[in-house]
């Protein structure tokens, strides 16, 4: 045993206890302090500090000796905890290589479940911009057609019902009297709309919801426009749609004559049917599934024939000078040639919204957002000739 003063002997009793419990001690390291212990309470000569640092010292080797046996029967619930017991291990280690400036490694070879660590998704993700909505048919039918606005209920067109006539007429002869004759026709203007209903919190807490909610309503209401003005059958609150008021599609001398007809002949035969009733088409509407059947047309042996009178590629494909229209409002195996200057579209209100309270809204804390536009759609009378309609396999067996 070294030579110690009393003094000596104190500060090491507390030196040695304070470096081994910096961090939890294991087993090994309890067994070194009792070593230490038994060589330091041999000294023959003790001082009363001596003999109180050894009492404090032995109840605090009872303490350290229980906790190491937690340190060792205890396992790691989860990451967190194998992490501390390293750190708790190595403590004296890692705090001097800390302050060398230097990095440190952790082995954790302790099973580990991160599953109680954290519930939820919010703080390990990014919100995406935007909001992915469900897709609705491209509108097609207001881009091509004459549109225009109105400040009253009716839009009021005159109509002529008898042209004038004329012929030629021999030196003295009686010259044709051709009387002129007119019709007033007003189309009365129809209303699309639509509203929701949220909570006020709702629009406050959901930054992007007010304005979520503008547009989604927007887009169904000129979702509902484009098809009205295509499809619609008049009645009621429902719009004129163009394919409504269309002529029946003819073969006239064609029938019978074309031999293994397709699509496109159907389509070719259709422009010379308005050309013939002195209109000049511009359109052709299809449903994507018809342009599709255009473009893969193929001879018997397999190979593509692709008309040399089609050029281009859908949305901006042109077959015989007509631009062909590709929308989902259509019924696949249908079709619609025409002049669309002469489709008219008149809007008396914009796309609208409006916001306020209906019904127990207020006591409910609720807020109704509407949506509205009015607008009419019509082809007049003397050019209902301009557009043609019909079902293509029909036509196909009539060629």
């Amino acid at each position: 045993m070294e030579n110690l003063t009393p003094e000596q002997v104190v500060e090491k009793l507390n030196g040695l206890f304070a470096e081994k419990t910096k961090g939890m001690a294991t087993s090994e390291e309890v067994n070194a302090i009792k070593s230490e212990l038994g060589k330091l309470t041999s000294l023959e000569e003790k001082s009363a500090n001596i003999e109180s640092a050894i009492a404090k010292f032995e109840a605090n080797l009872e303490a350290l000796k229980e906790t190491s046996k937690q340190v060792q029967t205890k396992k790691a619930r989860n990451l967190r905890e194998a992490i501390s017991m390293q750190i708790a291990e190595k403590h004296s280690d890692i705090m001097d290589t800390l302050e060398k400036g230097n990095k440190f490694e952790l082995e954790v070879k302790t099973d580990t479940d991160l599953t109680n660590d954290y519930t939820g998704n919010v703080a390990l993700s990014i919100l995406d911009s935007g909001v992915n909505r469900i897709a609705r048919p491209i509108r097609r039918i207001l881009e091509i057609a004459n549109v225009g606005t109105t400040s009253s209920k009716f839009v009021t067109y005159i109509q002529q019902t008898t042209a004038s006539t004329t012929a030629p007429v021999a030196e003295a002869g009686l010259k044709s009297n051709g009387q002129v004759q007119y019709q007033e026709v007003s189309v009365q203007v129809k209303k699309i709309a639509g509203f929701i209903k949220v909570s006020k919190e709702m629009i406050t807490d959901l930054s992007f919801m007010q304005t979520e909610i503008n547009n989604d309503l927007i887009e169904e209401v000129l979702k509902d426009i484009d098809q009205g003005i295509l499809l619609g059958n008049g009645a009621g609150a429902n719009l004129n749609g163009v394919y409504n008021v269309a002529t029946a599609w003819a073969a006239g001398t064609f029938a019978g004559a074309v031999p293994n007809a397709t699509i496109i002949d159907v389509l070719r035969v259709a422009k010379a049917q308005i050309e013939g009733l002195n209109h000049m088409p511009t359109h052709i509407v299809l449903h994507p599934e018809d342009v599709a059947k255009i473009e893969l047309s193929k001879a018997t042996g397999g190979e593509y024939t692709y008309p040399n009178f089609a050029v281009g590629a859908a949305p901006n494909m042109q077959l015989s000078g007509l631009i062909i229209v590709p929308s989902t409002h259509m019924t696949a195996g249908t079709f619609l040639v025409g002049d669309f200057t002469k489709f008219h579209v008149r809007m008396r209100e914009d796309v609208n919204i409006q916001v306020g309270y209906e019904g127990d809204d207020f006591a409910r804390n609720m807020v109704s957002i509407l949506a509205e536009a009015r607008l009419c759609s019509f082809v007049k009378a003397n050019d209902t000739g301009a557009f043609v309609k019909g079902t293509v396999s029909t036509a196909i067996a009539a060629l």
